[in-house]
């Protein structure tokens, strides 16, 4: 067989099969550079000995050639050259056609590596977050304990003065609505068309006081302060537990607005100054 016979004879039957070189690289991953060196019967650029043997066996396989004849005929035509080259570099690596794939099994590896990351991330934050507000909510509660706070639903002290236990506690009062009391027990005798209002509380307890449809007091009692309020028509005083009030309407005591442990809330007129009444619930 002269040269380029072989090649050709291959090439030919190839192309009546219309398979082209990449359909029978992806087959027999034998690399296309390979199967052209074939073809064109670029001995060099093969890795020679068994190697070539294989790869013309595989390509006749799969085009439905003769193996056995087809790799006589490649034999014979190496045969008509003087000498063979024989290659001997490293054993052909068959690379697949397709880098993209590598691209995306790496961009896969890469987008789990930063997606674990940001959720460890996330629940690192959350737990120095949640240890953070632990710390707060301790602190508080030390400080809390520590020193008495003025709680969140009563107003800040402003006019009254409770002289009881030694400690004078200011507790808001409306503007115009209490009088000021600053060494005395008592309140300074009033008009007589006013009506002034004393009140204790025998315990802490939340407490509500409206003088003529104004508020003048919305806050919590503690035990022994005592609050004076004025009002030209009546009061209206409503307290959580109503047994612990101690109420004097113009200097005179009036009767619980309720009994011990229940909420209790009362009108107080220039009638209560005749006799007592209690509140209901």
């Amino acid at each position: 067989m002269t040269t380029g016979t072989f090649g050709e004879s291959l090439k030919r039957e190839r192309e009546l099969r219309s398979v082209t070189l990449e359909e029978i690289s992806a087959a027999t991953r034998i690399a296309t550079r390979f199967l052209k060196a074939i073809e064109n019967e670029e001995w060099d650029q093969l890795p020679g000995g068994v190697f070539n043997r294989g790869f013309v066996r595989a390509v006749a396989r799969y085009l439905g050639l003769d193996e056995e004849n087809t790799v006589a005929e490649y034999t014979l035509a190496v045969g008509d050259r003087p000498s063979v080259p024989v290659w001997t570099g490293s054993p052909p690596v068959v690379t697949p056609e397709q880098p993209w794939l590598a691209w995306i099994i790496a961009a896969v590896v890469v987008l789990a590596l930063l997606g674990g990351g940001w959720f460890g991330a996330r629940r690192l934050l959350a737990w120095r977050a949640a240890r953070r507000a632990a710390a707060v909510s301790v602190a508080s509660s030390s400080a809390s304990t520590g020193a008495p706070q003025q709680t969140a639903d009563a107003p800040a002290p402003a006019n009254n003065v409770t002289p009881a236990s030694g400690a004078q506690d200011a507790t808001s009062v409306a503007p115009g609505a209490a009088t000021d009391s600053v060494s005395a027990t008592a309140p300074i005798s009033p008009a007589n068309d006013v009506m002034e209002l004393k009140i204790q509380a025998g315990k802490r307890t939340k407490v509500t006081i409206v003088a003529d449809n104004d508020m003048v007091f919305d806050g919590t009692m503690k035990a022994g302060e005592n609050h004076f309020f004025s009002a030209a028509d009546h009061f209206q005083v409503t307290a959580k537990d109503a047994g612990v009030l101690h109420i004097e309407l113009n200097g005179k005591t009036l009767a619980p607005i309720g009994p011990p442990g229940h909420a209790g809330k009362v009108t107080l007129t220039r009638d209560n100054l005749k006799g007592a009444s209690s509140g209901g619930n």
